[in-house]
């Protein structure tokens, strides 16, 4: 898996970019060839944790055929695991404005904007694909983008009706403690997490719970630094590479 594994205590939302870009390896098979080269070359370097080589890949991939969705999903993957948000949510964004639907383009587009402070945002693309996205993923999400009522419903539920596994009791735990419940957090980390390890688990949720360090939670969720980021160079975006249809009705 990648970074955000969950075969270590340190449990909480399975989500990574590294997964997303995975699912992705077979993609742009309608494209000219030096796109699919650059995409596999992106690969290759996300999973080998060269992201500044990932992220140029990955662009060369976008500029050799700007409309395959799937193109524009791997480059937001090597923008967020690079911890460049503002790219990566513009990235997620054009992917789905194109017909990516997957909800892990989703997902990953809705943390992308919670690091960026736009809860209202990613709360509308989470309700959006509410029956894709997995209760585990969806009610954590929703409680880093502010809602940490919903989120623990929505977790809850999952329990209740037999979803049990170390992620959803993390994830309800750390929802848990974004709403202030710190006693049900403790006795929900208890679950999966060693004894020795509660106490430590509970502190570093305590430092990140303030309302102010949106980014730092998404950082530390998915394990990347965040860096500068003046957003998707604007030689990639979208609107310069209009559909055929879209060509049609300007010249009408």
């Amino acid at each position: 898996m990648s970074r955000t594994a969950i075969n270590k205590p340190k449990i909480a939302l399975a989500i990574s970019t590294a997964i997303v870009s995975i699912a992705l390896s077979g993609c742009a098979t309608s494209a000219a060839p030096p796109a699919q080269a650059s995409a596999a070359k992106a690969q290759v370097a996300l999973e080998k944790g060269q992201f500044s080589k990932a992220v140029s890949h990955a662009e060369s991939a976008v500029l050799a055929d700007p409309r395959n969705a799937q193109s524009r999903a791997l480059l937001g993957a090597t923008y967020l695991e690079a911890g460049r948000f503002l790219a990566a949510a513009t990235s997620f964004g054009d992917a789905m404005e194109l017909g990516d639907s997957d909800p892990r383009t989703v997902l990953s587009y809705a943390l992308a904007q919670i690091a960026l402070g736009n809860s209202r945002e990613a709360v509308n693309a989470l309700d959006g694909a509410r029956n894709d996205i997995d209760a585990a993923d969806m009610g954590l999400a929703l409680a880093l983008a502010g809602d940490a009522d919903e989120g623990v419903v929505v977790l809850s539920d999952a329990l209740r009706n037999g979803q049990s596994s170390a992620k959803l009791r993390q994830n309800l735990a750390y929802a848990y403690a974004l709403q202030g419940n710190w006693r049900a957090a403790r006795i929900m980390v208890a679950e999966d997490v060693p004894a020795e390890m509660v106490s430590d688990r509970i502190g570093e949720w305590a430092q990140l719970a303030a309302p102010e360090y949106f980014q730092q939670r998404v950082a530390s969720l998915l394990q990347v630094a965040p860096s500068h980021d003046s957003g998707q160079p604007a030689q990639l975006a979208l609107a310069n590479f209009p559909s055929h249809g879209q060509m049609l009705a300007d010249a009408g």
